[in-house]
């Protein structure tokens, strides 16, 4: 058994990483370092859990970015662990055995504890890959995965009002186009205009308001692993979102519509237009991911396009030492009254980790 660390903030770390991945042959765009750079926080406390088992030649790898604590503005002696912003967690090879899971668990953990890591934060993806997690682990809201099938079968499996919408669209003459692999800056362009227009619009946190050129960086340094799918009125482009693509899915990443085009119904036919797309390349799934809640509206416009393909989206909690969480929760607690604010209670689990608790 092999247990090693990759520092990804590091030339040669980066370069051990990608020859890692190569190697394995990993083609999750939410494991390409282009994805991280953009969309996750960089490269600067990224590491890479590394697990091998010569004899069986099974193998799990995982990302995490290493954060020092600060509560208010004071550094801590100590860091917390979170997996990257979408679909993390492990990658686990086809054969894994629960020992060996087990066995990658006790490593990152001995790892973290032994390196004053408090808590760990995993976001895990959509296949499994929270089984034999050695922290807690809750079903945090329901997603969409939806399983592509033939395109007659698929269009009568749509809930009516996606059928209606999407009948309403052709009418009103829309037309798609997909742009893979050598996307030229004026489509991206459009992608990024009608997006910036619907995060302001929806008064979306600053946090998304990513600039044309991390699109442009992202699309050209990620080759393979995204798209563009745009909707067309005429010569105006109405309503643009940019995929993932990994080796068996294509997922709904970010978007927006053009709300002067509300009325063609766009949206609808823009999912139907990228499932047809994905169907074309051999994908087995169109994730389009869930809502802000569990089963609000959003998740609910999802259901209609697949409505017998729910799943359970998983989030893991591990305390790794609970003296010092306690005392960093304590310690952020006082901060908090002194703001005015409610104190907080070391066994509310409705935040994780409770000392980064804002509001």
């Amino acid at each position: 058994m092999v247990f090693s660390i990759l520092e990804i903030n590091t030339d040669k770390g980066k370069e051990e990483y990608l020859n890692l991945i190569l190697m394995l042959k990993i083609k999750d765009p939410y494991a390409q370092l282009g994805y991280l750079e953009v969309f996750s926080g960089g490269l600067e406390n990224l590491v890479c859990f590394f697990y091998s088992n010569k004899e069986s030649n099974n193998w799990v790898m995982m990302l995490v970015h290493l954060n020092p604590i600060t509560i208010g503005k004071e550094p801590t002696l100590f860091y917390d662990v979170i997996t990257s912003y979408g679909y993390s967690g492990p990658i686990l090879s086809a054969n894994i055995l629960e020992f060996e899971l087990l066995e990658f668990w006790q490593n990152v953990d001995s790892w973290c504890f032994l390196n004053n890591v408090v808590s760990a934060f995993i976001r895990f993806n959509l296949t499994n890959n929270h089984l034999s997690y050695s922290g807690e682990v809750f079903p945090t809201m329901l997603n969409i995965k939806g399983a592509i099938i033939n395109e007659d079968l698929q269009w009568k499996s749509f809930d009516r009002k996606v059928r209606k919408n999407v009948n309403k669209a052709k009418r009103e003459n829309l037309c798609s186009e997909i742009y893979f692999l050598d996307i030229i800056d004026e489509k991206i362009a459009e992608f990024h205009d009608i997006y910036i227009h619907t995060m302001k619009r929806t008064n979306a946190n600053e946090t998304f308001l990513y600039s044309f050129n991390q699109f442009k960086k992202f699309l050209n340094n990620n080759r393979g692993y995204a798209a563009i799918c745009t909707i067309y009125f005429e010569d105006t482009a109405v309503s643009s979102e940019l995929l993932l693509i990994s080796e068996d899915s294509v997922y709904s990443f970010l978007g927006g519509t053009n709300d002067s085009f509300f009325y063609k119904r766009p949206n609808d036919f823009l999912k139907v237009a990228a499932l047809n797309w994905a169907r074309t390349q051999g994908k087995k799934y169109y994730v389009l991911g869930g809502g802000y809640g569990l089963e609000d509206g959003i998740f609910k416009y999802k259901k209609c396009f697949f409505p017998n393909d729910v799943v359970t989206y998983y989030t893991g909690r591990r305390i790794l030492n609970k003296v010092n969480y306690d005392q960093l929760v304590t310690k952020a607690s006082k901060l908090r009254v002194a703001k005015g604010l409610l104190e907080l209670d070391v066994e509310d689990k409705t935040f994780f980790p409770l000392y980064n608790k804002v509001n």
